[in-house]
């Protein structure tokens, strides 16, 4: 799956985390180390060249010579080579002492290490010792800094985990996290988010002997998804591999995963599912036991955990480290294959909340109409929450034919507290949910047609209303208001900068609060007057809560042709910031033909992802994200589907950064692989039969990685250029139904974590800090145990972030993009 502004989890998420260098800040990350350095040290590489000697501070492979007067104190830890072990999960750990010295004896020392994930060493309460003995977890691969500390003084020496896991035949029944992908009956193929959160058919049974005899790909073998160079975040469901070929069946595959360095590596065979089930004849009318094709196979999940858990750290010498996939598939007693692909790993986890809505979800009846089987269907605001296999209602009670209880467009605050649901049956009327205190509806009856569609101000605490038409009532002029507002009525609030006739499509504040975008429908802001009809404009404006002042408008995108939801030309809308407040993304109308709304998702509308930076307003197609290598489509097609680069829409952002990256969710009408191929306008219930599983709806909800930047040589670099293209390929969000049409994903914040709690980083704790409680303890939220903030916990400035690489965003301390 991912929004903070505060202290607190961002939201999309699925699928736990292990503590690990840079995806928990907490577990270390020093100042002028990468990525992967401790807290508390002050080593400016992990190359294993010295970088202490003369003059103390510490030293990353060499020793400290200190002294006055001709005396000499040499402080070494031995051994001072990186030392590589090989390790297995379940197996003996191997291990390496280290000894420090000073003038050629013992001394005692404090030891540490900077990813907890990797292996712990010394003793728990803490105790100085002269030699300790690292011992690795056995779950995660990868690069770890061990650091010695003597009155001030740090060395560091590494050791690098090859991390090596069982040849795995056929799915682990016994394994605990690979129960939710193993399918009992067909019925949970179908059920919440598809067996895995992801569908399929599940893990396969052992195959008795994998054909040596191999041939490349032919018969037009390929996967279809994931896509190639996707970046992955860490803590997510394990994906579904799918691919297609003549055969469209096969008796077994075979799948390996491994690093660039070597860190970790595994191999898995299995045979056919046995709930695998013919595409097109799941649903609940389908006859029991249908066997079909076997065109698809997931990673098995504590796979995927140590492998993504593994890769996208430091690499011995520098670098990053990234996954690679092969997949082969056997037919008729012939291998055929290997397809690769090279994924990279951001080393940082989402976590937190998704809320997005959802026609023909399964899990309430509440609609006004009956679907194509002449049945009443829901309309709901749904939740996916970290590690779920499939979504809750949030708003959009179980209702009579007369649908009042259809809640579906929504927005709602970033940091979780405030979210706006109109009701289905009739769009002037609002309700407001209070997400800290159980999900409470105020059903708003005082101001018909005034908050649907409003920008929220980052805490919930301002809302500023919408004007454009995206569905039957809106205010006549976009206004400033107190939210939530009182029971009896709303009244705006007294404003400066903007004209009381302002028409604002759409509006959105930028995560720090501090700015605000939107499509400029009508109204003069100095020389410069918007229009509903003439060109669309996608404007900003700087604001400042104290005064409650508007200012320096600037113009973003200008799209071609007279802007209108009659479908006379381009509309640029529902704009969304990037967590670094200095540029959005935005949602590109290309073809509107059922003029139903503005910004339309449905009925044949296309659009794509494009975006823009508040410095330049130089607007750009986020063209890798949309499906496109340049000029050329890397998406699968078939005859439903000849070019889905052009059916993308509504994007969302996380105010925080994550693993060096922005991450954008939008909705998007492509194929799901082999899951979801069918005519992508079919997501209403009432058009056809939802039931089937050949009609799997494509609008679904998808996530793609941009780049944000990165410190070089002490300065900061943005990772982009005005006009460039940021983005990398996106992967299929995992929990949502399968069989509903899902659309409009806003990542929010959890409700924060108090002092002593259990975390996994520290922008899910008030205090905004994630610590190990002892230096082998579990993480718990918690005082800094450094006089830095480690990588997701708090800062005001980079100066505040333990690692001289690392940037504040909005509060939080984050990893930079690498700059190639």
């Amino acid at each position: 799956m991912l929004q903070h502004t505060l202290h607190r989890t961002w939201a999309f998420a699925l699928g736990t985390a292990v503590c690990g260098s840079a995806l928990l800040g907490a577990c270390g990350s020093s100042k002028g180390t990468e990525s992967s350095s401790s807290k508390g040290t002050t080593s400016s590489s992990s190359t294993g060249i010295g970088t202490g000697g003369m003059g103390g501070g510490s030293g990353l492979g060499g020793n400290f010579a200190t002294g006055a007067g001709g005396s000499s104190q040499v402080f070494d830890v031995a051994p001072a080579a990186l030392q590589t072990i090989s390790v297995a999960p379940g197996a003996t750990m191997p291990t390496v002492t280290f000894a420090a010295t000073l003038n050629g004896a013992p001394t005692q020392v404090s030891w540490s290490v900077d990813r907890a994930n990797l292996g712990t060493i010394g003793t728990t309460p803490p105790t100085a010792l002269a030699a300790a003995t690292f011992v690795p977890t056995g779950t995660t691969g990868g690069l770890v800094n061990v650091s010695a500390t003597r009155n001030g003084k740090t060395l560091v020496r590494q050791v690098f985990i090859k991390l090596t896991a069982p040849a795995q035949n056929g799915a682990n029944t016994g394994n605990a996290a690979e129960q939710g992908q193993i399918a009992g009956s067909g019925a949970q193929l179908t059920a919440g988010g598809g067996i895995g959160g992801v569908g399929g058919t599940g893990l396969g049974p052992a195959y008795p002997s994998f054909p040596t005899t191999t041939m490349p790909a032919a018969m037009g073998l390929a996967l279809v998804y994931p896509y190639d160079k996707t970046v992955w975040p860490r803590g997510m469901l394990a994906p579904l591999l799918q691919w297609n070929w003549t055969p469209a069946d096969a008796d077994a595959v075979q799948i390996a995963l491994t690093t660039t360095s070597g860190s970790f590596s595994w191999t898995g065979t299995f045979g056919r599912p046995p709930q695998a089930i013919l595409n097109g004849t799941v649903s609940p009318k389908a006859p029991a036991g249908t066997l079909g094709t076997f065109i698809n196979h997931p990673i098995p999940q504590d796979v995927w955990t140590m492998a993504t858990n593994t890769a996208g750290g430091v690499v011995p010498g520098g670098g990053a480290d990234q996954l690679t996939v092969s997949v082969r598939v056997a037919k008729g007693g012939v291998a055929y294959g290997p397809l690769t692909e090279t994924w990279t790993i951001a080393p940082g986890a989402l976590t937190g909340t998704v809320y997005y809505n959802s026609y023909g979800t399964g899990l309430v009846k509440n609609s006004n109409g009956l679907d194509a089987d002449q049945v009443q269907y829901g309309a709901a605001v749904l939740g996916i929450q970290a590690g779920a296999l499939a979504p809750v209602v949030v708003a959009g009670p179980p209702g009579s034919t007369a649908g009042e209880g259809c809640r579906v467009c929504h927005v709602v605050s970033a940091d979780g507290s405030q979210l706006i649901a109109q009701h289905g049956d009739n769009y002037a009327v609002t309700s407001t949910y209070d997400l800290k205190n159980a999900n409470a509806e105020t059903v708003e009856t005082s101001y018909p047609s005034t908050f649907g569609w409003a920008g929220l101000y980052p805490d919930g605490s301002l809302a500023l209303t919408n004007t454009a038409q995206l569905a039957a009532g809106q205010p006549a002029a976009s206004q400033l208001y107190a939210f939530p507002p009182a029971a009896t009525g709303a009244v705006p609030l007294s404003v400066t900068g903007i004209p009381t006739d302002l028409q604002a499509g759409a509006p959105a504040f930028s995560g720090d609060g501090k700015h605000i975008s939107f499509e400029f429908l009508g109204g003069a802001i100095g020389a410069v007057t918007g229009s509903f009809t003439g060109p669309s404009q996608l404007v900003v404006l700087d604001f400042d809560k104290a005064t409650l002042s508007f200012s320096n408008l600037r113009t973003l995108a200008t799209a071609p042709g007279g802007g209108n939801q009659s479908g006379g030309g381009q509309n640029a809308g529902l704009p969304a910031f990037f967590p670094t407040n200095d540029a959005v993304a935005y949602h590109l109308q290309l073809a509107n033909p059922s003029a139903s709304h503005r910004y339309n998702t449905w009925q044949g509308a296309q659009a794509q992802v494009w975006w823009s930076d508040l410095a330049t307003g130089t607007a750009a197609n986020l063209s890798t994200l949309n499906g496109l290598n340049g000029t050329t489509s890397y998406l699968p097609t078939n005859a439903n589907h000849p070019d889905d680069t052009t059916l993308n829409y509504e994007p969302t952002t996380a105010p925080e950064a994550s693993g060096g990256y922005a991450w954008v969710m939008f909705t998007s009408r492509r194929m799901y692989g082999n899951v979801a191929t069918g005519d992508p306008t079919l997501s209403d219930p009432r058009g056809y039969d939802n039931q089937a599983y050949a009609n799997v709806t494509c609008k679904k909800l998808w996530v793609a990685a941009v780049d944000i930047g990165s410190i070089k040589n002490g300065t900061f670099m943005q990772g982009w250029t005005p006009g460039s293209d940021p983005s990398h390929p996106a992967f299929y969000l995992p929990a949502q139904e399968l069989i509903a049409g899902n659309a409009r994903g806003f990542w929010v914040l959890d409700p924060c974590r108090a002092e002593g709690a259990s975390c996994l980083t520290g922008d899910q704790c008030c205090n905004g800090y994630c610590e190990p409680n002892g230096p082998n303890g579990a993480l718990i939220c918690g005082p800094p145990a450094a006089g830095c903030s480690g990588l997701q916990e708090k800062c005001t400035t980079a100066a505040d972030c333990c690692d001289s690489g690392a940037i504040c965003v909005n509060g939080f301390c984050a990893q930079g993009s690498t700059i190639n």
